[in-house]
């Protein structure tokens, strides 16, 4: 599908975004995570689902939070029905888009060492691996890979 419809979450989209973390990580947030979220004035919950005449269902979530000017990305995940279909690439356009205009230079995520798929992603976008953060995962002790999005480096044609 294409055309995804992205916005902020409200407090009815909470136990949407939660079923599809179950089912995305293996130690997934708890409910009041996402719930204190939604109150956190640092952090942007973007949910994304099919554009109207379709009725609304939440197919995607990512979660950011903007200190100063570095974006933090917290959390993106797709349900399982609705990948491979373009929607974590609409998710990260629009959070990268939001918090440059925003003011962010600088955006900040981990991730799983075994995910490669999900580095492809930000790979594709201009992310760079810049670092290391050894035994993060607390369910095997996996490291996360630390990349960086340099906002400067993409508007110069070096990232």
């Amino acid at each position: 599908m294409t055309g995804w419809l992205i916005r902020q979450a409200r407090l009815t989209d909470v136990k949407s975004i939660w079923d599809i973390e179950r089912l995305s990580f293996p130690v997934p947030w708890s409910l009041w995570c996402f719930l204190s979220e939604l109150g956190n004035p640092n952090s942007t919950t973007l949910v994304a689902g099919p554009p109207p005449p379709r009725p609304w269902e939440t197919c995607g979530y990512l979660i950011y939070w903007l200190i100063g000017e570095e974006m933090h990305i917290m959390n993106l995940a797709v349900h399982p029905r609705h990948r491979r279909q373009g929607l974590a690439k609409a998710l990260l356009r629009e959070a990268l888009d939001r918090a440059r205009a925003a003011g962010a230079k600088t955006a900040i995520l981990e991730v799983r060492v075994s995910n490669e798929v999900a580095q492809a992603l930000y790979e594709a976008f201009g992310f760079q691996k810049v670092g290391i953060r050894p035994r993060y995962y607390s369910d095997n002790q996996e490291d996360a890979l630390l990349m960086a999005y340099y906002w400067e480096e993409a508007e110069h044609g070096e990232g």
